[in-house]
């Protein structure tokens, strides 16, 4: 069942009801600290909660669904309408670890109700993994940018125009960008709020979002900042390898695929694929970037970067197939003629590596 506003507010009336006697569930409008009501979204066999503890200023979140991917959603939203650039930030924690180890608790900005609404989401799961993720297109399928913040319990999430940064901070650090961005055009009332998803339609499961705040983004001169990722061809979910506060480019892969060299300044520096420490790279592993397309191990398949460069500005990775020429868009981002190096393609040929550019204030 897709969630209207009208069955939003039902489900909200029904969910009162249950949690009346128990005074487990503040359900009414207005109850809810900074945000205006609450409901299911998506198809859920059990039905969510919210409440709010105005002493500490916490929100519990109850919710069940399947899942917060694909083509539609289903989890508890508590939210309100807002307009313009925005940011939200909270503490993220799950009273109990137990569970499908993809449960997640969400910071988001959505166009709708609709579960198969277009959203970007900062996610937390309960096994520390973060995560941004995002449906461009109503009905259309959800991708995500891995983010560097394994064991973060702080996270923002910040709309600036069609832009979406996440920050993370893990506990003692300060916030600081996650990496990576993801674009989308949102129709002005939208959603923004906080979602929790058990991962399981048969149960339901908690978080607790404390220190939240909700406003304009933060204002200063922007600076370039450079993410180091790679992102599968298959499904197109991308993985931030590393974050620098500076320009880097010309990123690829060593030749046996367990490292990434790219060119910072006027030196080449060297990191697992996995993420770790930058260190300088043998000068051997340098060769100037080829300008134009470029072809995969095997010959099947081309990377293209549209409307190169030097200074960042928007671009879009594809990726044709030699055999029948069809094209498929791999990511829109902010690029230049850095975004690609030598060697872009992983020896198989599922991955390619590539810097995008973030235009943020600086931290």
């Amino acid at each position: 069942m897709t969630c209207s506003a009208f069955l939003c507010r039902s489900c909200l009336v029904f969910a009162f009801l249950l949690s009346a006697g128990s005074g487990e569930c503040q359900s009414a409008a207005g109850a809810l600290g900074q945000f205006e009501d609450h409901g299911d979204l998506g198809t859920v066999l059990h039905p969510g909660s919210a409440s709010f503890d105005a002493a500490n200023g916490s929100y519990t979140i109850s919710g069940s669904g399947e899942n917060m991917w694909a083509t539609a959603d289903s989890f508890h939203f508590v939210w309100k309408k807002f307009s313009g650039d925005v940011s939200i930030t909270a503490d993220l924690a799950f009273p109990t670890k137990t569970g499908n180890p993809h449960k997640k608790a969400v910071l988001m900005v959505r166009q709708s109700l609709d579960a198969d609404s277009p959203y970007v989401d900062a996610a937390l799961h309960v096994v520390g993994l973060t995560s941004l993720q995002s449906r461009e297109q109503k009905g259309g399928p959800t991708h995500e940018v891995g983010i560097d913040g394994e064991g973060a319990t702080r996270l923002r999430l910040e709309k600036r125009g069609s832009d979406f940064y996440m920050y993370v901070a893990r506990p003692g650090e300060e916030l600081h960008l996650g990496g990576g961005s993801m674009r989308l055009e949102l129709k002005e009332p939208f959603y923004i709020g906080l979602g929790v998803c058990a991962h399981d339609k048969d149960v339901v499961e908690t978080a607790v979002f404390s220190n939240v705040s909700i406003g304009a983004p933060a204002k200063g001169k922007l600076k370039v900042y450079s993410t180091l990722e790679t992102i599968s061809v298959s499904s197109t979910d991308r993985r931030v390898v590393a974050v620098f506060n500076e320009r880097i480019e010309e990123p690829s892969w060593t030749a046996d695929g367990t490292g990434l060299v790219f060119k910072k300044g006027k030196q080449m520096e060297q990191i697992p694929a996995t993420g770790g420490k930058a260190e300088p790279a043998p000068s051997a592993h340098y060769q100037k970037p080829i300008k134009g397309d470029i072809a995969s191990p095997d010959g099947q398949r081309v990377a293209l970067l549209s409307d190169e460069g030097k200074k960042p500005r928007d671009v879009t990775l594809s990726m044709k197939t030699v055999s029948d020429g069809q094209t498929k868009v791999l990511a829109k981002l902010l690029g230049g003629d850095g975004t690609l190096g030598h060697s872009p393609w992983s020896p198989d040929g599922k991955r390619l590596v590539f810097v995008s550019y973030q235009m943020v204030p600086q931290e």
